[in-house]
């Protein structure tokens, strides 16, 4: 049996979807790159940001551009540990739990979007697919870290 990649779909997927929320974003100030910081700060009030780095897997580089955009645009701030100096706790200004709502909205119409015509089994199946295959990437990676 010949097997079709999911690869192509799943990248095909990940950068449509990352196209309508830069768009949905757009009027925010805020793109793709960043409502996922934002998200984790929200979830993790005082996270440090080498803790933010590691807990969406992302590098520290990447990390410290979307949260010098998101400082910028005031969604968030920084405070100096009060423990270890050479690294800052991120929390959400007033501005950004004030947008929380709004992003919620807008990631639930782009899934909403993604997932038009499907019923609640192919729905569930989906996810436990896409779960699966995260897990076995995932699972592989690990291996491949411990050589």
């Amino acid at each position: 049996m010949a097997y079709e990649s999911f690869g192509k779909y799943i990248g095909a997927i990940y950068r449509h979807q990352q196209i309508i929320i830069n768009q949905k974003l757009k009027p925010y100030g805020i793109g793709s790159g960043q409502y996922i910081f934002l998200i984790k700060i929200y979830e993790n009030e005082g996270i440090s940001q080498k803790e933010l780095s590691k807990l969406i897997s992302i590098d520290k580089t990447t990390t410290a551009k979307a949260i010098k955009k998101l400082e910028e645009e005031v969604y968030i701030y920084r405070i100096k540990d009060p423990e270890d100096k050479r690294y800052h706790k991120l929390y959400l200004t007033q501005k950004g739990k004030d947008f929380m709502p709004t992003l919620h909205r807008v990631l639930r119409g782009v899934t909403t979007i993604l997932t038009d015509g499907m019923d609640d089994r192919q729905h569930k199946e989906t996810i436990d697919s896409l779960k699966h295959m995260l897990k076995n990437a995932y699972e592989e990676v690990e291996s491949l870290r411990s050589k």
